[in-house]
């Protein structure tokens, strides 16, 4: 049997495990990859030195990064773990593949100049404006910020917040908004259209659906160049309201809270990337 004949039920057995969609997906195209890359082959004939090879030519020749790299032993990893499973292979080929040696690049932060610029820039829209202010002020992640509901925002609650509701491996959880936050939330939804079949999303479209993940990072990268700062990535905005809830003093198991880290080494990696080097004890959201 090759690959691609036994994809199928490999899919199956990572839904079985309550995989994410999107790790499914990438386990998929990886897989589709490494058969390509051994053709016709049969499973039990692929050998230690077939995949050696796969990784040399995806970091040679078809110029993926080494973290990608990595990601891909660690997809033919699992399939090939998932076949010893199953008894339908005896010897794992891949146990002894090595994972490549990735230089750890500090996370971006903006620096003030830069989201000042593109806070300026993004003005002229008030929903641009609004999804981009709440994820500096508490640093939701891009598909948070797509699937909040109206109801999922207590600005009458004390103190104000947002709930953040559990999606596939990530569990419910809840942040504190601060003035800033609440300022913006409450101009947006006198702006905000109740749509025809309106599904009760915050950031809603003609359709009364949520905003797709995508079309919000095409909008804030076109409101990233016309402010010219170069290099951004939407995530930079969740790094840099860790950063300055660090450098403004917040304990990090609450910022681990508040941005749903679930391990402590996530956010104490913000630290080299501070002024300050040194945990505080805060409890409050500091405003950018």
């Amino acid at each position: 049997m090759s690959i691609n004949e036994l994809l199928m039920d490999f899919t199956k057995y990572l839904k079985g495990l309550k995989r994410s969609e999107a790790t499914i997906v990438a386990y998929t195209k990886d897989l589709e990859q490494l058969a390509d890359f051994v053709g016709a082959k049969d499973i039990k004939d692929i050998n230690k030195k077939d995949l050696n090879n796969f990784v040399k030519d995806i970091i040679n020749k078809r110029k993926f990064s080494k973290k990608t790299a990595s990601r891909k032993i660690n997809s033919f990893k699992t399939f090939f773990r998932y076949l010893e499973i199953k008894e339908i292979l005896n010897e794992n080929p891949s146990t002894k593949i090595s994972h490549p040696e990735i230089e750890e690049n500090h996370p971006r932060v903006l620096a003030q100049v830069e989201y000042k610029a593109i806070r300026d820039t993004a003005r002229k829209n008030i929903r641009n404006y609004t999804m981009i202010e709440l994820m500096l002020q508490t640093g939701m992640k891009i598909g948070e910020v797509s699937r909040l509901k109206l109801e999922d925002v207590k600005l009458n609650s004390l103190p104000p917040k947002i709930f953040i509701r559990e999606h596939e491996s990530n569990p419910l959880r809840v942040i504190d908004l601060n003035e800033i936050a609440i300022e913006i939330i409450k101009k947006y939804l006198k702006y905000r259209q109740k749509r025809p079949n309106d599904k009760g999303y915050l950031f809603n479209t003609r359709s009364g659906k949520n905003i797709l993940i995508r079309n919000i990072r095409t909008a804030i990268n076109r409101i990233c160049r016309r402010a010219g700062v170069k290099a951004v990535r939407v995530n930079d905005f969740r790094n840099t309201f860790i950063a300055h809830q660090i450098e403004n003093g917040l304990k990090l198991d609450k910022i681990a809270e508040f941005v749903g880290h679930k391990r402590s080494a996530s956010t104490e990696k913000y630290l080299a990337v501070t002024e300050r080097k040194t945990p505080g004890d805060g409890t409050d959201i500091v405003p950018l």
